[in-house]
């Protein structure tokens, strides 16, 4: 059913000085910026190697909602999700998943939705995963 590591999701409380520690640091390219005002946040991806594996930094840009309230909680930023690609389409991913006795998260409850950097995504309910939010993506 995965494949691989379609990515690691960070909160972080400062977006510039996350993506310098990526850029500078470590050497690694920004490939994509976006702004996603509906979900509160800013987002900065840094693609690794062939580009099938990444990093997102998360900064939240309100005060109220989940990413707002992670980062109250971890105020130096955390870990947020892992996210695994699929061997199959996502829409069937998330069907196997739920056939295991486990639940979609939120915004994914339906199914997949398009995630502001592009991707597909599909958030698998963290009580069924040991308490990390678990994703399931395709480009």
């Amino acid at each position: 059913m995965l494949t691989g590591l379609h990515h690691v999701g960070y909160v972080v409380p400062d977006l510039d000085k996350a993506s310098a520690f990526f850029t500078d640091t470590l050497g690694m390219t920004q490939t994509k910026r976006v702004a996603a005002p509906h979900m509160g946040l800013e987002i900065a991806v840094f693609r690794l190697g062939d580009g099938s594996t990444g990093i997102e930094l998360m900064k939240p840009t309100t005060d109220s909602g989940p990413y707002a309230e992670f980062l109250r909680a971890n105020p130096n930023g955390a870990l947020h999700h892992v996210a695994y690609a699929t061997a199959e389409p996502l829409t069937e991913a998330a069907q196997r998943v739920q056939s295991c006795g486990l639940h979609l998260a939120a915004p994914s409850l339906n199914g997949p939705i398009d995630a502001p950097p592009g991707w597909r995504i599909v958030n698998v309910d963290p009580s069924g995963t040991q308490g990390l939010l678990t994703q399931l993506g395709e480009r």
